[in-house]
């Protein structure tokens, strides 16, 4: 593949993947009115499903490509934390926090120590990663739970909702989510195949353009989502969008890759025991600001500050 075929694969893929998640997330709030539930709730199904990831890792273990699968899961973790959901914090006004988002916020932190526990050897084994799938049916089966039983309602100041969202039918929304998703796939296998031409082409290793390039790209739509949400004041949404992401990039998609690669899924020892480590104190970090009722413009400032230092350790050391 040409490198200038590649760049344009890379950007015609992140251009699908931006316009699928955009569909896919579109109708969080409809839903989130439909079902009155919270948005934080419904968004732990929605913008926090990651199925583009999931597209990537296994699209890069079919190639045989296990750093790239590695460095796009724990380098995603790290976009969610401190690239993405900072955004939805720069807004004027705070963003005001439910009682979900302080509930599933140690609901993440608990999931990151369970991954950190197996990666702390240097590799996920087979049963490893059936243990980590398993957490997420539980997981998915508890916010299907809370929804049912109606425990975690919209709260009475909620946004206004769109009336295009309310305007359509529950199967309607559900249609423009499998939508979404048809378009995700295509537009992660064009960044997989992008992305390794261009690592193998200018040197890089393949975990740092994992790391890097493929989970910045492919956790554009949640930038998306968190800057829009917070200017919007959808509290909800933005923090949902961050741990429900992170639980299942480290339970469904990292157990995942360890099923399908027969022998598990390796990491180098820089990856296992420093950017592993940093990942959990982050999660905690953020676990910590979520129990608070709001969050002001300097947490967001200082989140994106980790962000780009993590980056810059990534090209320095290489993975």
């Amino acid at each position: 593949m040409d490198i200038y075929l590649a760049l344009i694969a890379l950007i015609g893929g992140l251009v699908l993947l931006e316009i699928g998640a955009e569909r896919f997330t579109d109708s969080i709030g409809g839903l989130a009115r439909r079902l009155d539930a919270s948005e934080g709730v419904v968004g732990l199904l929605t913008a926090g499903g990651e199925w583009e990831e999931l597209v990537v890792v296994l699209l890069a273990l079919a190639g045989g490509h296990p750093a790239l699968a590695a460095g796009n899961v724990i380098g995603s973790c790290f976009a969610n934390l401190t690239g993405s959901m900072p955004l939805g914090l720069l807004g004027k006004r705070p963003l005001m926090l439910d009682r979900s988002a302080r509930i599933y916020a140690v609901v993440m932190l608990a999931t990151t120590v369970l991954a950190a526990a197996f990666l702390a050897d240097g590799s996920v084994e087979p049963l490893g990663g059936g243990v980590l799938v398993g957490a997420f049916v539980v997981y998915i089966a508890s916010v299907l739970l809370v929804i049912n039983r109606g425990w975690l309602r919209p709260p009475e100041n909620k946004p206004d909702g769109d009336d295009e969202e309310t305007s359509v039918s529950t199967l309607v929304l559900m249609g423009f989510l499998l939508g979404g998703l048809v378009v995700i796939s295509l537009g992660a296998e064009l960044v997989v195949q992008g992305a390794v031409h261009i690592a193998h082409r200018i040197g890089l290793s393949e975990y740092v353009i994992g790391a890097t390039v493929v989970a910045v790209g492919t956790t554009l739509p949640d930038k998306a989502i968190s800057l829009i949400g917070g200017l919007r004041g959808r509290g909800g949404i933005v923090t949902a969008n961050a741990t429900g992401s992170n639980i299942f990039l480290l339970t469904l998609v990292l157990g995942t890759a360890a099923l399908v690669g027969g022998s598990g899924l390796t990491v180098t020892p820089s990856v296992a025991h420093v950017e592993v480590p940093i990942l959990v104190v982050v999660t905690a970090l953020v676990a910590l600001l979520f129990q608070r009722q709001s969050l002001h413009r300097g947490a967001g400032i200082g989140l994106l500050a980790v962000y780009f230092g993590y980056i810059g350790y990534v090209f320095a050391h290489g993975g």
